[in-house]
């Protein structure tokens, strides 16, 4: 079995959580072999506030475990992916707010030598949501949110604008999302495209991915009891060791 020599950082929400292992197999393709990844995600995750869905909790990114466990690791040479920015708005959490938590994660990557990626937002997909939807989404996940629709398409703009100049700050390669990418759903990419829109956000392009994959049908029903190093179920704090998935070929995945 081979040690990773690369290793794979992302921060996200909902995104990264469905597309957590088309990612890997991308990373895979793009170093030519194993991957050590590191992802701090989770449906509903926020960069900035605790954030609870359905009776499970975890923190918000900026204080991650991650980031004690990545100061404690060798170093090695490094990707460093940060998207799903936009679920603080739906916390009440004002755009400026949210972009210094995104300074604060991008001056993280920079201290670890990283390449880093940021996605921006799907504003037409946004921009297209019918203020019904939008209003039911919002009762549903997030009954207590003060944000309204006009304020939901201002921020998520001011959000992207924000996410693009910072990226050209840091040197970052910053990505528009593709419009054919998502359907009903304006914020999840479609799950046909998980393998074109990872193979776009981390540059592989066309390489073959090494076998055995890591995604598949069975792998991603594996993936949903995979569990973070920290969460909660109401209330009560849970602690997990990771990594929580290894492969044949040594590529690792560990949750935070």
């Amino acid at each position: 079995m081979s040690q990773p020599a690369q290793r794979l950082i992302a921060t996200g929400a909902s995104n990264l959580a469905r597309m957590a292992l088309p990612l890997l197999d991308a990373a895979r393709a793009a170093a030519g072999g194993p991957i050590e990844a590191h992802f701090a995600l989770g449906r509903g995750r926020a960069y900035c506030v605790h954030s609870r869905l359905l009776g499970r909790g975890l923190g918000d990114l900026v204080n991650a475990p991650l980031w004690q466990a990545l100061a404690a690791a060798p170093t090695a040479p490094t990707t460093a992916l940060l998207m799903d920015v936009g679920n603080d708005l739906l916390y009440g959490v004002a755009v400026p707010r949210i972009l210094a938590a995104v300074d604060t994660v991008l001056e993280k990557f920079v201290a670890l030598g990283a390449d880093i990626v940021v996605q921006g937002l799907p504003l037409p997909a946004i921009a297209a949501l019918p203020p019904w939807r939008f209003g039911l989404v919002k009762r549903v996940l997030v009954p207590r949110s003060p944000l309204t629709f006009q304020q939901a398409i201002d921020g998520s703009r001011q959000l992207h604008e924000g996410l693009a100049a910072r990226a050209h700050r840091v040197g970052a390669t910053f990505h528009a999302p593709r419009g054919e990418w998502y359907g009903l759903d304006p914020v999840h990419v479609r799950r046909r495209c998980w393998p074109a829109a990872a193979a776009d956000w981390l540059g592989s392009g066309d390489a073959e991915i090494p076998a055995p994959a890591c995604d598949g049908a069975l792998a991603r029903l594996r993936f949903l009891f995979a569990a973070p190093a920290t969460r909660s179920w109401f209330g009560r704090t849970r602690h997990h060791p990771q990594p929580c998935r290894a492969w044949p070929d040594g590529s690792t995945l560990s949750l935070w």
